[in-house]
């Protein structure tokens, strides 16, 4: 893995157990899985075996887990932590293109041969990441089970795509905005949106100030709540979906 600047190497551990100091549990085992949808449903010895090929990463803030460009080779499933998926456009302005937390899974273009990430994932904070392996999550699909979670998983996120764009298409920056921390409240269902003006701007397609700005006219209308540089509480759901 290349290095960015200020970067630090992410910690790599291969899970033979016993595996000491994971976050989710004592010894990595399938309890790792446990809240991990579309492998749910399948036999305790079928997870086990799939942890004993997997690898458990631990990775700092702002690393890189991979970049535009390389190469799909697993699946990544986020035990512990918080990843942006991003990319830059012809004028070096970031795009952030989703955000994913604990116990949900990147792993678009897995089905696909030769296939390469069309963007790059960055840690907003510190990281531990299951990684299964392509040949091995091929084999499970044989249980039909497994194989309809994935389609329904598939169906979710195209829906989540749709209503991004969606997003995108809202001319009003303050019904984008209202939208978007309605759209993050869904995904985390903590009442709280924990991301810097920057990424919020990234992730609508405008400026910092103007995220700023409405921002303070949301909270103005007693609707959010902003507390530091990063944590919008949400205090007025219906008031958000009005605007």
């Amino acid at each position: 893995m290349r290095k960015g600047k200020g970067e630090e190497k992410s910690v790599l551990y291969n899970l033979k157990p016993p595996f000491q100091g994971c976050d989710e549990c004592e010894v990595c085992d399938s309890s790792c899985l446990r809240n991990v949808p579309f492998l749910e449903s399948l036999p305790e010895n079928e997870k086990q075996n799939l942890m004993m090929n997997s690898e458990h990463v631990r990775y700092r803030k702002g690393n890189y887990m991979f970049r535009e460009g390389d190469s799909v080779k697993s699946i990544c499933i986020i035990l512990k932590g918080k990843v942006k998926l991003c990319k830059f456009d012809l004028d070096g302005r970031e795009q952030i293109v989703g955000i994913f937390s604990d116990h949900e899974t990147i792993w678009e273009g897995m089905l696909l041969e030769n296939s390469h990430y069309p963007y790059s994932a960055v840690c907003l904070s510190d990281v531990s990441v299951c990684n299964i392996k392509q040949k091995d999550l091929i084999k499970i699909l044989s249980d039909s089970n497994v194989a309809m979670k994935i389609i329904e998983l598939l169906s979710k996120k195209l829906h989540d795509a749709n209503e991004r764009n969606m997003l995108l298409s809202t001319k009003s920056p303050k019904s984008r905005l209202a939208a978007f921390l309605i759209y993050r409240e869904k995904q985390d269902h903590s009442g709280t949106v924990e991301l810097k003006l920057e990424d919020i701007a990234a992730s609508l397609s405008l400026r910092p100030e103007t995220i700023s700005r409405k921002i303070t006219e949301l909270e103005s209308e007693g609707l959010i709540e902003r507390s530091g540089k990063s944590s919008i509480k949400i205090l007025d759901y219906y008031g958000l979906e009005e605007v």
